[in-house]
């Protein structure tokens, strides 16, 4: 939404100038300032807050010494910054026209009264622009007085150019963000020895200097003939002020809007390490609920000292006010899980208004299934992931499963065709995604299989074995089990948790309902030994019979028990202990884990 300027025969807006806009300050003495200089009687009435959030006025209308740039893409006033500049007769010109700005007309004595103290308003800013001149002619190691040097004294040639320069590589950069284009080109690995190829930012600003951008190009020319034109210390240096002003900017909208909750999303790799993505959801001043990414968190194995770096780093380093905190919801896969609950209870504890709950972009079966601590059902949920993922690299591939359902099921095509709409949408993420993966399981197997053993030579060596290892894992007996023993867990909670995140008189539904979800849950787990048997186990040998798979203990399990494997073991007592009551029994392979079935409970 483009801003309009509020001054009196100013035109101006956001969308067709670069010029900076700025809101009427909060400050009441301020902003009475600011209301009279304008001259526009409709504001006179109005509040600071009011004003602060729907009216702005533009650079044009304040002297140069009172406009301060922070970074290339931040222009800010000074704190005591007062509008001066304005056009009060232009509408004379024309006096049959209307206007929307209504100037307030003043009498002969107004006007002699402002004039006179706009004349004592100059002399006083020129008495306090020679004290500080003489201040840092005495002192120029203090930094007030280099700071006003910076802003009166105008900028040499050299700094100019270098202003130029700069300026043309984050015009660079931003277009390869906006554009998803990584700044590094080729691997190594990738270019013939003896070839040299630039990284796709050198190749950018090769192209900028061809098209004849003289800064650049003097630039070049200065520069010795083997030097890049932009280091990747440079480039990195320049990554960080990006992240920094847009960091910067969101968190000012964020303390703008007040209220505010903290989110994660799921733990990734960078450099070998692993990061906390931290988000901030609110609702910005034009009413709409967003949700922005602010930056990453070192994650730390030990629990009270992420919760602790966690703290200072939204607190101190982002400068967030944690008062004002609504929520958290925090997404993260089994291990990560009981860490992150941790780091919920002692903001809880500092913060009783920052209530833990789960995030809504997230189904609540599938939360469930993550803060499970059973490194089975982490490793059965990736490899969802990646069959999911796998099918959507290209549109071939979904063609090749929408031909395997259709075999599947042409004796109930109603099922078959709802199956293929699913399949070409993110379907893990479903409140049922482990009953379509039952369903779907026999046809991603045959289809899988299909890619990898055809003998047409359709799919390149790449497609082909990942089609293979994905069909490896997924025929495995230990992912049967799991996503078995899932989804009749999670059947208790599939509808009440589409109704928790859905229409607000759902939602109420939901809270009567929840007593029942409970009490069926209790029920299972007072006769577990009863369901794994008679029900979960026994639909997960009917489900490996039919995609022809053997049912056998896990390979790892029986290599870190060779010769000490108790007789009387089977499958189904291992999974039961293992899977549908981790905990109760001793051949669990050491780790410790929670049952799945409290785990709706316990959350």
């Amino acid at each position: 939404m483009p801003n309009f300027c509020a001054a009196p025969n100013c035109t101006r807006k956001s969308t067709q100038s670069d010029l900076a806009f700025f809101r009427f300050p909060r400050d009441p003495a301020r902003c009475q300032k600011w209301v009279e200089n304008c001259r526009r009687a409709d504001l006179e009435d109005k509040t600071p807050d009011q004003l602060n959030k729907h009216y702005r006025l533009c650079a044009k209308h304040f002297e140069t010494s009172m406009i301060c740039r922070t970074s290339p893409y931040r222009t800010v006033l000074r704190d005591n910054a007062i509008p001066t500049i304005f056009d009060l007769t232009s509408h004379l010109n024309n006096p049959h026209s209307r206007h929307r700005k209504r100037i307030k007309e003043l009498s002969e004595d107004e006007i002699r009264t402002l004039k006179q103290k706009k004349i004592d308003e100059t002399s006083e800013q020129e008495q306090k622009h020679k004290e500080i001149n003489n201040s840092n002619a005495q002192n120029s190691n203090t930094d007030v007085g280099e700071e006003q040097d910076e802003d009166i004294l105008p900028l040499t040639l050299e700094e100019k150019e270098n202003k130029e320069y700069l300026k043309s590589l984050f015009e660079i950069l931003i277009l390869m963000g906006k554009q998803n284009i990584p700044l590094d080109g080729h691997e190594a690995d990738e270019v013939p020895e003896g070839l040299f190829t630039p990284d796709n930012f050198q190749a950018l600003l090769e192209c900028r200097i061809n098209s004849g951008e003289e800064v650049l190009r003097k630039r070049f020319e200065t520069t010795a003939v083997n030097t890049l034109f932009c280091s990747k210390a440079q480039q990195k240096q320049m990554l960080e002020i990006c992240e920094s002003c847009i960091r910067e900017e969101t968190l000012r909208e964020v303390r703008d809007s007040h209220f505010f909750s903290i989110l994660t999303d799921d733990v990734v790799d960078i450099a070998g390490a692993e990061h906390l993505p931290v988000l901030v959801r609110f609702v910005d001043e034009a009413h709409n609920l967003r949700e922005e990414f602010v930056g990453f968190l070192p994650y730390e194995a030990d629990a009270e000292i992420l919760a602790m770096k966690f703290h200072t780093t939204i607190t101190e380093k982002w400068g967030l006010n944690m008062e004002y905190c609504r929520g958290q919801a925090y997404i993260v896969s089994s291990g990560f899980s009981s860490k992150m609950k941790v780091v919920a209870s002692r903001l809880l504890e500092k913060y009783p208004q920052a209530v833990y709950t789960l995030c809504s972009s997230c189904a609540l079966n599938m939360w469930l299934a993550k803060s499970v601590p059973v490194v089975g059902v982490s490793v059965a949920l990736g490899t969802i992931e990646e069959v999911c993922s796998f099918f959507h690299r290209s549109p071939q591939l979904l063609l090749e499963l929408d031909n395997v359902i259709s075999v599947l099921f042409q004796n109930n095509e109603e099922r078959g065709k709802e199956l293929k709409e699913i399949c070409h949408s993110q379907w893990t993420g479903r409140h049922d995604a482990f009953e379509v993966l039952v369903d779907l399981l026999q046809a991603f197997v045959l289809c899988l299989d299909g890619i990898n053993n055809d003998t047409n030579i359709r799919w390149n060596n790449c497609i082909a074995g990942r089609a293979f290892v994905l069909c490896s894992a997924i025929t495995d007996f230990d992912f049967v089990v799991t996503i078995v023993v899932l989804k009749n867990v999670l059947s208790f909670t599939r509808a009440f948790g589409k109704n928790l995140q859905g229409q607000t008189s759902d939602v109420f539904f939901a809270a009567s309902s929840l007593t029942a979800v409970l009490h069926a849950l209790n029920e299972v787990m007072e006769d577990i030994e009863v369901y794994h048997r008679e029900f979960w186990f026994e639909e997960a040998t009917n489900l490996a019979t039919t995609v022809d798979i053997r049912m056998k203990l896990p390979g790892k399990f029986r290599r870190a028990h060779q010769g000490n494997l108790d007789s009387q073991l089977t499958s189904e007592s291992y999974y039961k202990e293992a899977v549908s009551v981790p905990n109760s029994g001793t051949h669990d392979s050491g780790t410790e884990r929670e049952s799945l079935t409290k785990a709706p409970r316990s959350s």
